[in-house]
């Protein structure tokens, strides 16, 4: 099945991964990690016999008018705006002997633009390479364990010149028409450009969706959003702290999850439900980091 939707027994969703981008002139970390997940998208099932593979693409965007101070008032931001771009390849499969279980491995190139107030930045940005695995106790329910490392081989211009380590938990399950998806990580990084020490982030994501409509052939799941992070404080090459370098924000969001059944796009061989879903989340409280005030689309396909 797929990673990331379908309300029944069966796979789901492709990880998404919100894209941090580190300004080191603000010594402000912009973001919060998984932003743009939507409910099911930790939903799997292991009832499939073949491999397949999904392809998504994701698209954020932010408007950049307003940041949190060090006070958590929102004062005026950089006035610009950021793009980001997220496409993923997922390849599922099973191995024999662990029953109700299913892996998958997966590559995330982000594409990222910043506009506006003289700033004019882009490129791509570093990628994301791992995998994960689920188990599913029951039909309804799935939980697992994913990682990824961040490669800092992105164009100079928007790349964190760090490696990282993504790690995070997953559950998924169904209650009747509700499906709660929650994800709680964290972003482990390496030495920093210049000798720096930047610091980790924990992030956690919640969706709660409702299945308003539950068609043969399409299905319409709308969905409030809540997301938190928490970034560290950053060290200079003589291990001194960066001020104002520790960052956190609260935003919280709703939604809307379209999915078309198998068969239904017969021109591109659709074997799992493909999914279409846009959010609008925004920052609510934090300190030392752009309000988030944004937009969320995805759009993913199986074969």
């Amino acid at each position: 099945m797929s990673i990331r939707a379908w309300g029944c027994a069966a796979t789901l969703f492709a990880p998404v991964l919100g894209a941090g981008i580190l300004f080191p002139a603000m010594a402000q970390a912009s973001g919060i990690p998984y932003a743009s997940n939507r409910p099911q998208s930790f939903q799997f099932s292991s009832d499939f016999t073949e491999p397949y593979n999904s392809v998504g693409q994701e698209f954020e965007y932010n408007d950049d008018r307003k940041r949190f101070d060090d006070h958590g008032n929102k004062v005026a931001g950089s006035n610009t705006e950021t793009y980001v771009g997220l496409t993923s390849l997922l390849h599922y499969w099973k191995m024999d002997g662990l029953p109700n279980t299913g892996f998958i491995a997966s590559i995330t190139l982000p594409e990222i633009a910043v506009r506006g107030n003289g700033t004019r930045v882009s490129g791509l940005g570093d990628p994301l390479v791992g995998g994960l695995v689920w188990y599913n106790p029951t039909p309804l329910r799935t939980i697992g364990a994913q990682a990824y490392v961040q490669l800092p081989t992105g164009a100079d211009s928007v790349s964190s010149d760090t490696y990282a380590l993504w790690p995070s938990l997953f559950y998924n399950e169904w209650l009747g028409k509700v499906n709660i998806d929650l994800l709680v990580g964290a972003i482990l990084r390496g030495d920093g450009p210049h000798h720096t020490e930047p610091g980790d982030t924990g992030h956690a994501n919640l969706r709660l969706g409702y299945n308003i409509v539950d068609r043969p052939t399409y299905q319409v799941t709308p969905f409030l959003s809540a997301d938190y992070q928490k970034t560290f404080g950053s060290d200079d090459r003589n291990n001194n702290y960066i001020e104002f370098s520790e960052s956190n924000e609260t935003a919280l969001g709703a939604g809307v999850l379209f999915q078309l059944k198998p068969g239904v796009q017969k021109v591109f061989a659709q074997k799992m439900w493909d999914q279409v879903s846009i959010h609008y989340s925004k920052g609510v409280e934090g300190r030392n980091t752009t309000v988030t005030d944004g937009l969320f689309v995805q759009l993913w396909h199986y074969w």
